[in-house]
């Protein structure tokens, strides 16, 4: 059985702000890090990754967004390395089951990829900018509509990107 997270309803071309999935008063995360967490200072990817869940939850998992977890998921760690059992390859699962299914609501959400993407890094690192284009470009080219999805990863990796760069002294 799934348990997807509230999603706040907005429009496709309407972008997240930065208050709606993140707490943008405080620098340092409100969670707990895994162990053998990075640099933390500001917005981590597994903050940002979690946050994409909450602001596009209920969409299915395409090859673009698994790209972009894959991408990601490597630059938390630190490199192109990526888990064989990680949020990518779950991601990437995904869209194997998700291309052979009919309808939207069997197929896998970015919720149920996504929530709890802190906990299930083993490390973790605040979002830069550079971070944020690699991710962007991982979409982009696998993704078919040519541009990154409202909310989503990219989407949601770049906000955190730039909350990080203002919030610095």
């Amino acid at each position: 059985m799934n348990q997807r997270q509230p999603i706040r309803p907005q429009a496709a071309d309407q972008a997240v702000d930065c208050g709606d999935v993140f707490s943008v008063t405080g620098a340092t995360p409100s969670s707990p890090t895994p162990t053998g967490a990075g640099d933390q200072s500001g917005i981590t990817i597994g903050e940002a990754l979690e946050a994409t869940a909450i602001s596009v939850g209920d969409k299915p998992v395409d090859r673009g967004d698994a790209a972009a977890i894959r991408a990601a998921e490597a630059r938390a760690a630190g490199g192109n390395v990526t888990q064989r059992s990680g949020l990518g390859a779950k991601a990437q699962a995904a869209v194997n089951f998700n291309d052979r299914v009919a309808y939207d609501y069997n197929k896998i959400t970015i919720s149920d990829v996504l929530s709890d993407a802190s906990a299930k890094l083993p490390h973790d690192k605040a979002v830069t900018s550079e971070d944020a284009d690699g991710v962007r470009g991982a979409e982009l080219s696998n993704n078919t509509e040519a541009m990154p999805t409202p909310g989503g990863v990219a989407d949601t990796m770049a906000t955190a990107a730039r909350v990080n760069r203002d919030d610095k002294p």
